[in-house]
Formats: structure tokens, sequence, C-alpha cells
């Protein structure tokens, strides 16, 4: 009996559940790891929050019978990524639209609402950095001020004077500071009688020439505006004098008396002055002698150094400004 085994009663019973234990460590280990791979793939997968609530509202069906994950958001990252930046912006050709405006201003002109015009062609001109475009403008606006200006038609450059008893029209025009041949043209005057009450059309304030040497330009100026630029010729190797001056003589047909001595009549084709001659001096400075505003026949002269100092203007449009500006105007010259 000595040799016979008998194991205890727990012995067996110890073996098992240390077994059972070993298992279930392993078991809990190798799960483990198959939920943290798990969990990361998921994360790498998984998209933001605001994302997935942007596709459920965007692509949820409206009777609910579907998932709102049940569309790929491959679609919806597409749209995503497409910004209003990135899409190309169709701009309008600058010429193209210069030149519908300048059809616009020829269309008013041409309708006769010259005053819509002019403001329209001030904007043209302020807006617009191309200086062959702005002169084009400048000078469709001065035919269009000049236009409307010599006209019975009321305008910003005119205001209203009744005629008080006493009066003539050269006292009126001395008082306003314009000319005869003007009070006659904007009122329609054919001889020299007026009457008491009655209105006439005078200029708004006297005008002002301004000359630019630097780009050949003579401006005329009426209540803090231009009315017309002109292109001019001034005098060679600087000779033209720069600074404030007053017209002093006012003539038309002039015979001219050149340095050399002598003098050459009107009409003769050495005789320089065109059809008006406008002397200008300065008081303050009496060595300045022989200088005025004058017209000529020669075209090729306007825009250069071409004059022995005075100021060239074509005929037609030295005819112009002597109609409008009486003796005494200021004249402002500057380089």
């Amino acid at each position: 009996m000595s040799d016979i085994y008998v194991r205890p009663y727990d012995s067996g019973k110890k073996g098992s559940n240390r077994g059972l234990l070993i298992a279930m460590v392993l078991t809990f280990l190798v799960g483990g790891s198959i939920w943290w791979w798990s969990s990361r793939e998921v994360e790498d997968t998984e998209q933001p929050e605001s994302e997935v609530e942007t596709e459920i509202k965007t692509e949820a069906k409206p009777d609910g019978g579907k998932s709102p994950r049940s569309k790929p958001s491959k679609k919806k990252k597409s749209k995503k990524q497409k910004t209003p930046s990135s899409a190309p912006v169709e701009e309008k050709p600058v010429s193209v639209d210069i030149n519908k405006r300048f059809a616009t201003a020829q269309s008013l002109i041409a309708s006769g609402k010259l005053s819509e015009a002019s403001r329209f062609l001030d904007d043209l001109i302020a807006s617009t950095t191309d200086t062959s475009l702005r002169n084009s403008a400048i000078r469709m606006q001065g035919r269009a001020n000049m236009t409307l200006f010599l006209s019975s038609a009321p305008s910003a450059q005119k205001k209203s004077y009744i005629i008080q008893p006493g009066d003539s029209l050269d006292r009126i025009a001395r008082k306003h500071k314009t000319t005869v041949p003007l009070l006659r043209r904007l009122n329609a005057i054919k001889g020299t009688l007026i009457y008491p009450g009655a209105r006439l059309l005078v200029p708004v304030s006297a005008f002002i020439v301004q000359v630019d040497k630097s780009d050949r330009t003579l401006e005329l100026m009426v209540g803090g505006k231009r009315l017309k630029r002109y292109s001019i010729g001034v005098g060679q190797h600087g000779k033209t004098p720069t600074g404030t001056f007053s017209t002093v003589v006012h003539q038309m047909n002039p015979d001219w008396t050149p340095p050399s001595g002598g003098i050459v009549k009107f009409g003769n084709p050495l005789n320089v002055l065109g059809t008006r001659w406008m002397s200008f001096g300065d008081k303050a400075r009496p060595d300045l002698k022989g200088f005025g505003i004058h017209g000529t026949s020669d075209r090729t002269s306007i825009g250069g150094e071409t004059s022995n100092g005075c100021i060239r203007m074509l005929n037609e449009d030295v005819e112009e400004v002597f109609l409008l500006i009486p003796r005494g105007t200021r004249v402002v010259i500057s380089e």
C-alpha cells in the first residue's frame, strides 16, 4: 500500500485554475492589442465633427430613408476645396469701358444735353490716368462748354442781371468785366438799345487766362472752372516770361512792328500776329514789353517753342478768346 500515490483532493483543482488564469490573461492582452490598433485606424479615417455635421445636413434625404453617411465624403470634400478666390475673374478691358463712356458723352452732346455731357466728362477726366484719353476728354468738354456758354441757354458759367435805369451795354460790360460783343452774343441783341427791368445773361465772374508753358496750353477759367483749353505755341529758349500779368491793348486785324523796326501791315504774309492781338504787361516789371497773345495761320507752330516770346494761338481760337475777355484780364503764366 505504501507505493500507491494518493493525490490530495484539491491538488488537481488548483492546477486547472492556474491554467484558466493564464488563458484569461493572454485573451485580455490579445484583445486589448486588437482594440488599440482598431481605434487607431478609426481615428485616422474619421472626419472632423463639423465636417460630418455638414455632410449630414447636405446629404440626408428629405424622407429620412437613408443614413446620412450613405454618400461618400469625397464629393463633399471636392466642393469644399473650391474657393471663390481660385475661380478666374473676368475683367472688362479698360479701353472698352473708356470707349463706351466717350460714346455716351458724344451721344449727350449730339442730343443737345451739353450741361449733362460736361458733368459726365468731368467724372471721366478725374478718373482716367491715361494722358491721351484725358486730353481728348478735355477737348470734347471744352467744345461742349463753349457752345453752351455762347448760347442763350442758362448754364453754371452765366448769371442773370436786371437792367437798371441809366445802364448801357458798355457800362454793364465794364461792371461785369466782360465785352459788349459778348453781351450781344449771349442775349441776341442786334443794336445798342436796352430797356430797364429787362434781364440779361452775363458771365458769373471775370475770366482768368492760365498759361502752362511746359504743357503748351492756355486755359480760359470762369467761376473757378475751366471753360475751355487751347493748344498754343510759346517762346523759343524759354523767352516767354512767367508771373501774373494783365492784358493792355486789344486789337483786331493788327499791324505788326517787328523787333528790327518798321511796320508790317495786316494781311501781309510776313505779319506774324494773325487776326487778333492782346498785349499783356506787369506794372511791377515795366521792362517786360512787347509780349502778348496773338493768332497765327501757321498750324505747325502750335505746340512747340516757335515764337519770340509771345503766346501763339490758331486764328479761330484767339478770336474766341478775344470775344470773351476785356482789357485788364488777368493772365497767369507758369512753367
